[in-house]
């Protein structure tokens, strides 16, 4: 495959197999429009059956079907070797375990070889096995979204750090930027006007933290504090959650609002966002999404969000599954939201200089063009 040149855009082929909906496949959609505004070709190779799927296409990109699983990955395995055959295609993009092998495989079988990037999305133990080495070793190059993600994968494995490129997603300064409360969307929710607003945005998961983020809530309104509970999102921990509200008695202050499709106005509402995750995150969008907002932000010490809540500077750290720490942070900016806007303000500044779109596209294309130099 002749390297892509300045002279021409690059085909740029992205595979992923979830057929979830969440931070990964947000991150993909989001890469494939900012590459697309610096000139590039984007396809999007995903199965049928995902919710990835019509989102792709309704965001004009080019969908391409496949189905994962079971015996069905001799047939994508197939599909996708027809795809790189007859596309010129610069760089193969992979994203899950299972699409990656997939395309590994597909690869493997080509005289002319695209690019083979991985990108690691979660700060999950990974196994330290030959296959999972393989999976990790032959890529030219691997980016993950963080920066915690990379050491693991360069400690547990021994991937080069210098092929290991820590590229958070970008966040659109547009689109999250402060903006007065919408207050009907408040009386809708029927919570009272004089009322603290927390929030959540995150798919409803079990290491997402929502069930020790309740227990902050009953805390705080046991120290006679009018607090409310607004929880953005859907997922599989739904139920759970239910169970939990009713347990610790605070549905008359708990708000499940479900998946929704446009984040800003609820955060907006929020006046701070939390995110009590245990485990697996890399550098969480909704967090910056949150700053970008110059919302108060708490965050627990995990995975990379240590990345982007700095202590005393764009936000509080607390210790994971610890909802009175949690509740002693959150105190803090009830007790002085001056503090919280100003770690805000700091927030929105870090998000300009480090995380934005165009930022996060230089970055990826930067990354290919060293691989590419490279061939």
């Amino acid at each position: 495959m002749t390297p892509p040149s300045p002279s021409r855009p690059w085909a740029i082929l992205h595979t992923e197999s979830s057929l979830g909906w969440g931070g990964q496949e947000l991150r993909i959609l989001a890469e494939a429009a900012a590459m697309r505004s610096r000139g590039h070709h984007l396809m999007v190779a995903c199965d049928s059956r995902s919710q990835l799927y019509p989102r792709v296409k309704q965001a004009g990109f080019e969908a391409l079907p496949l189905i994962f699983g079971g015996w069905r990955n001799l047939g994508a395995f197939l599909a996708l070797r027809r795809i790189l055959k007859a596309r010129r295609v610069d760089v193969l993009n992979t994203h899950s375990s299972l699409d990656s092998w997939v395309g590994l495989l597909a690869w493997r079988t080509l005289r002319k070889r695209p690019i083979l990037v991985r990108t690691r999305h979660l700060s999950t133990p990974v196994r330290d096995n030959w296959p999972t080495r393989r999976l990790y070793h032959t890529p030219q190059a691997i980016i993950t979204t963080g920066n915690h993600i990379r050491e693991l994968l360069a400690r547990r494995l021994e991937v080069p750090r210098e092929r290991i490129f820590s590229i958070p997603t970008g966040i659109s300064l547009e689109e999250f930027t402060p903006r007065e409360p919408d207050q009907e969307l408040r009386r809708q929710l029927d919570i009272p006007a004089a009322a603290w607003i927390i929030g959540c945005v995150a798919v409803l998961r079990s290491w997402k933290g929502h069930v020790y983020l309740l227990e902050t809530l009953k805390e705080l309104r046991q120290e006679g504090l009018p607090v409310y509970l607004v929880l953005v999102g859907e997922g599989p921990w739904r139920r759970v959650i239910e169970e939990k509200i009713a347990e610790l008695a605070l549905a008359p202050w708990t708000r499940l609002v479900g998946h929704q499709e446009e984040v800003a106005p609820w955060l907006a509402l929020m006046d701070a966002v939390v995110l009590a995750s245990y485990g697996n995150e890399g550098v969480p969008q909704a967090l910056l999404q949150a700053l970008a907002m110059e919302k108060p932000v708490v965050g627990a010490a995990v995975g990379g969000i240590p990345e982007v809540v700095i202590p005393e500077k764009t936000g509080l750290l607390v210790s994971p599954q610890d909802p009175r720490a949690l509740a002693q942070a959150l105190g803090r900016f009830l007790a002085d939201p001056a503090y919280g806007r100003q770690l805000g303000r700091e927030g929105r500044q870090m998000v300009k200089e480090k995380f934005s779109l165009e930022g996060m596209a230089r970055a990826v294309e930067e990354v290919y063009w060293s691989v590419s130099s490279e061939q």
